[in-house]
């Protein structure tokens, strides 16, 4: 890279931090393709590694004031891009989802004596629960996530899961014990 690019590069940041719009698409021209290119690297697919740079744009435009010109932008602005497709694989990863109801088939119309006893036991006793109950059940026990991570993936208070699991528990094992739903 040359030393006017690099220069472009922190004219247009200086620009961006004192608002000026067009200093944004300025810098795009400049480095976009670039920042692509970091964000591929980290995650490996197309549309994601989009998304990534159009992040990563909105993380320079709100941190632009911070920026020391003296400083190498084109360095800050790749740091950037790489933060955020690490940001993009830690919560893929993390908060993957599936929908509660079709793991152990909990809305399936099979044939039970396919199914197995205990199957169908998880099945009846989640019924009883309410759909939080559910999902903070299933992240808790299959898969096997914190109740921190559970609090931050459903937006919930770590005290609002913890209700919620102790409830669900509650709930599963009096449905267990007695083989009756409780009152709705």
């Amino acid at each position: 890279m040359t030393d006017a690019l690099r220069k472009q590069i922190n004219s247009c940041l200086a620009e961006i931090a004192k608002g000026n719009e067009f200093a944004l698409d300025a810098l795009s021209r400049l480095v976009s393709a670039r920042m692509y290119s970091v964000a591929m690297s980290v995650v490996r697919d197309r549309s994601t590694a989009e998304d990534v740079v159009q992040d990563s744009f909105l993380r320079i435009v709100q941190s632009a004031s911070s920026f020391r010109p003296d400083t190498n932008g084109y360095a800050w602005i790749c740091k950037i891009t790489q933060n955020v497709a690490l940001n993009y694989l830690r919560r893929e990863s993390r908060y993957r989802t599936e929908n509660i109801d079709d793991f152990f088939f909990l809305s399936a119309d099979d044939d039970v004596e396919q199914l197995s006893t205990a199957t169908l036991l998880v099945r009846d006793a989640m019924s009883v629960l309410t759909e939080l109950e559910k999902r903070v059940v299933y992240q808790k026990y299959f898969m096997d996530l914190t109740v921190r991570d559970i609090a931050q993936s459903l937006h919930k208070s770590k005290s609002a899961v913890q209700r919620a699991i102790a409830s669900g528990e509650e709930k599963m094992k009096n449905y267990l014990k007695s083989g009756t739903k409780p009152p709705v």
